[in-house]
């Protein structure tokens, strides 16, 4: 156990030394995170802006001889009472886009049924290379339909929301096709560079081969770096989610949504926990595939195999049919791992966890974990692997 830890601090030393090593653990994965959710939260938020200045844009278009029972239809519509009744004044304007539309009521129109003859007709002049125009056209022919006689109606009362769709709920479905992969993403950038230097480069400087002659054992030397790779997955984990911590309440605001947007410290809990033991798996097996490459080159070059695996469940679960037939699974999805920390990331981020399925994951995790450091340290005694 002395030499395992004789090894890893010699290692943490090492990084911790290192400006630019300390500045890939602790800055980088949170200005990755971070600044990818203020991105998001940037356009969110702007596209919202631009969406409600085009609803409340100035329109320009007049009505003649408006019956009352249209005022409040018109009033809704943004167009006003003509100042005078020169109609061809008002068509010209509307042909040369100074006006969006002019709307023209029979004098003697009548609001009546279909067995009406004749029916009262309403002129309704626009301009279809106008977008502002079309778009008023259309909303005007829509609300003027439903002003047609009628035998019932429906979704009239301006007091009771009809529309029930949870916007918290969707916006959460949302985060979580984004945040794990980022989070991982963060957290896989700092892993790979430290652990294909610290045996792959070992390897290609000669290095190893000169520790390897010391009387520490093998598999000690190879549990030192593993330990030291681990730490660094660690604080790399918690800097990643020190950025999407302080981003998600940054996308409900984006978005104006403000209820049942927040997190509790069991929810967080939940969150950060699936960070640091999914990253375990990350290190280990990118600590695995550095010890096999012959060189720093070829392991950064493998190194991506392992981001392609993060990136399917997280792009396809965000996808309604095949996430219904990834829940169909239940615990089964908890007992693979690197899979399951990014389920689990999912299933915090949408409320919508248990933590039995916690409990499974984090255990697969770190036995995972464990089970890579034996198996770095078989292939350490190999001669043909630690020589290139």
């Amino acid at each position: 156990m002395r030499d395992i830890i004789t090894v890893a601090k010699k290692e943490i030393r090492a990084f911790f030394s290192d400006k630019a090593i300390l500045m890939q653990m602790f800055i980088l994965p949170f200005a990755i995170v971070f600044g990818y959710g203020m991105l998001m939260s940037a356009m969110w938020s702007g596209m919202r802006e631009d969406s409600a200045v085009q609803d409340n844009k100035s329109i320009i278009a007049y009505s003649i001889n408006a019956p009352a029972e249209f005022s409040s239809a018109l009033d809704e519509l943004g167009i006003k009472p003509a100042p005078d009744n020169d109609i061809e004044k008002y068509k010209s304007q509307v042909k040369s886009k100074d006006a969006d539309m002019l709307m023209i009521f029979p004098d003697d129109f009548k609001m009546g049924s279909e067995d009406t003859n004749p029916l009262s007709n309403i002129d309704i002049f626009y301009n279809s290379d106008k977008d502002s125009s079309m778009e008023l056209y259309s909303k005007a022919t829509v609300i003027f339909t439903t002003m047609q006689p009628r035998i019932f109606t429906f979704n009239e009362s301006a007091d009771i929301e009809y529309d029930l769709v949870d916007k918290a709920a969707m916006l959460r479905n949302l985060l979580s096709g984004i945040i794990p992969l980022m989070v991982f993403m963060a957290v896989y950038m700092v892993c790979m560079n430290l652990a294909a230097n610290s045996i792959a480069g070992d390897k290609e400087k000669g290095f190893l081969n000169t520790l390897l002659i010391t009387p520490i054992k093998r598999e000690s030397i190879a549990a030192g770096k593993s330990l030291s790779i681990l730490l660094v997955a660690i604080i790399s984990s918690c800097s990643a989610f020190a950025g999407m911590a302080i981003s998600l309440p940054k996308f409900s605001e984006a978005l104006a949504i403000a209820e049942n947007t927040s997190y509790s410290i069991s929810d967080y809990a939940l969150l950060l926990g699936a960070v640091i033991t999914g990253a375990f798996v990350f290190a280990v097996i990118l600590l695995i595939i550095s010890t096999i490459a012959k060189d720093v080159k070829q392991a950064t070059q493998l190194s991506p195999i392992l981001l392609i695996i993060v990136m399917i469940p997280s792009l396809l679960c965000s996808s309604d049919n095949f996430s219904a037939n990834v829940e169909k699974l239940g615990a089964k999805n908890y007992i693979i791992p690197v899979w399951n920390s990014v389920k689990l990331l999912q299933d915090g981020i949408k409320l919508n966890y248990s933590w039995a399925n916690a409990g499974i994951t984090f255990g697969i995790n770190i036995a995972a974990a464990l089970l890579g450091i034996v198996i770095i340290g078989k292939l350490f005694r190999r001669e043909k692997i630690v020589n290139g």
